[in-house]
């Protein structure tokens, strides 16, 4: 486990203090630029420890001799700095603040000017010769940890951005990123609904499906191709896939009364769901090669919205079967083995299980509020993230670091973004669309 590094200065190390104001005046240099894929050795830090404090990052980017990139560099330089102050685990130091240049710094660090202006990292990018060159340093250890090069992408600019805070995260963090994700979200008008493509940062929005009846629930498959819907057609709902490529439509299950909330297993091979075909509504699992329903759960109580663990040995579903209102429960498939995870709480319902394994999110009521909450696979450790009104529709990011999640605001639906660890909601949606049922790509 990496540690959150102390607030005071390690021995035989300067003490943080603010740099002169001449020497900040001088150092007045471009926008930060980044380059690269892969990990380098991880830093210091650990962004799950009680009263972690965003790590101070310090970079700039700049063009290659005569230029070159330079019609990418300030774009790049944006994505990336939003990216990395998005996760709510970096703080951005201004550009002005430097002490040397990124031309020098590139190729020669000098740690103590970092130290000085109290850089946590520094991340150091050049373009040249049709790549783009990123060192990043821990000036507190004296010790550069990664230096990676990443092919230009100049028709593409802001997904070679993403890629280049990635780098940056896993490095520094331990962690893969998740910027060069993307959104699925359900946008609502007119009584109608369409299905809004986007990056996870909110661009290049695109409709990819318009003028659904009513449409809840998608999710990705996890090579990213299909995303599993639950639609009406006729006021009957019934559950379908829908291809990215070309918007095609096919219906996998059409039942008598509730078809709902699909889930694709980690391996894409099986999809659970929501079907009330047998009586009340149970878990069924949904084999695409065999193309057949196999029944899950078999209770007189209302079982729904399942959720896959990781390794897909679990599923994990809200139930009212201890009478009252929904309690998470989570079933072993090989053994049929039922385990009630929530004791805390009146109303427990909608979980998501992390991609890390580690916890389930779901929705709770306390205070007379909803809450979006996570909690471990055993039950311990319930923490609460946000409340507000209406709070639904759970969702990780593929490396189990952001949780997106739809709230009414002034009776607009919009979707946000928090980390699994806590800290500010930020939305992701305008606020004149209603929007909800927000889905990250795997």
């Amino acid at each position: 486990m990496h540690r959150r590094r102390k607030a005071e200065p390690r021995q035989g190390l300067r003490p943080r203090r603010q740099p002169p104001p001449a020497r900040c005046a001088a150092a007045l240099i471009g926008w930060l630029l980044l380059a690269a894929p892969l990990s380098g050795a991880a830093a210091d830090f650990d962004i799950y420890q009680s009263g972690f404090t965003p790590i101070q990052i310090a970079w700039q980017a700049v063009a290659g001799p005569h230029g070159g990139g330079a019609a990418s560099a300030a774009l790049i330089d944006r994505v990336v700095r939003r990216d990395l102050t998005g996760s709510q685990s970096f703080r951005a130091l201004e550009p002005i603040s430097f002490l040397a240049s990124a031309e020098s710094a590139m190729e020669r660090i000098d740690y103590a000017d970092w130290r000085i202006i109290g850089a946590d990292i520094v991340a150091l990018c050049r373009y040249g010769q049709g790549r783009w060159r990123l060192r990043i340093h821990d000036p507190f250890r004296n010790k550069q940890l990664a230096d990676l090069q990443l092919a230009d992408e100049p028709a593409r600019p802001r997904r070679l951005a993403h890629r280049i805070a990635n780098a940056v995260y896993r490095t520094v963090i331990g962690i893969p990123g998740h910027f060069d994700s993307h959104l699925l979200y359900v946008r609502r008008h007119g009584g109608r609904a369409d299905l809004i493509w986007m990056d996870q940062d909110g661009a290049n929005k695109q409709t990819i499906g318009r003028n659904f009846t009513l449409l809840l629930s998608p999710d990705w498959s996890p090579d990213n191709r299909l995303v599993a819907i639950n639609t009406y057609v006729g006021n009957r709902p019934r559950l379908e896939f829908f291809r990215l490529r070309d918007g095609k439509r096919s219906t996998f299950g059409a039942f008598k009364g509730l078809n709902s909330t699909p889930e694709f297993s980690p391996d894409g091979e099986r999809i659970a769901a929501t079907l009330s075909k047998g009586g009340s509504p149970d878990i069924y699992i949904y084999h695409r090669k065999r193309k057949v329903w196999r029944r899950l759960t078999r209770s007189p109580a209302i079982d729904t919205t399942p959720t896959w663990s990781p390794d897909g040995r679990w599923i994990a579903f809200a139930s009212n079967r201890a009478g009252g209102n929904p309690q998470i429960y989570r079933m072993e498939l090989k053994s049929g083995k039922v385990v009630r995870v929530t004791t805390v709480g009146d109303y427990n319902s909608s979980p998501a299980w992390s991609p890390r394994g580690d916890r389930i999110a779901l929705i709770s009521y306390k205070n007379h509020s909803f809450a979006l909450a996570t909690v471990k696979p055993d039950g311990n450790d319930i923490r609460y993230l946000v409340t507000g009104r209406r709070i639904e529709s759970p969702a990780w990011s593929k490396n189990g670091q952001m949780l997106t999640y739809s709230a009414e605001d002034d009776g607009i639906r919009r979707v946000y973004r928090i980390p699994a660890w806590g800290g500010r909601s930020i939305p992701i949606t305008p606020a004149n669309e209603d929007a909800s049922d927000a889905v990250w790509s795997r």
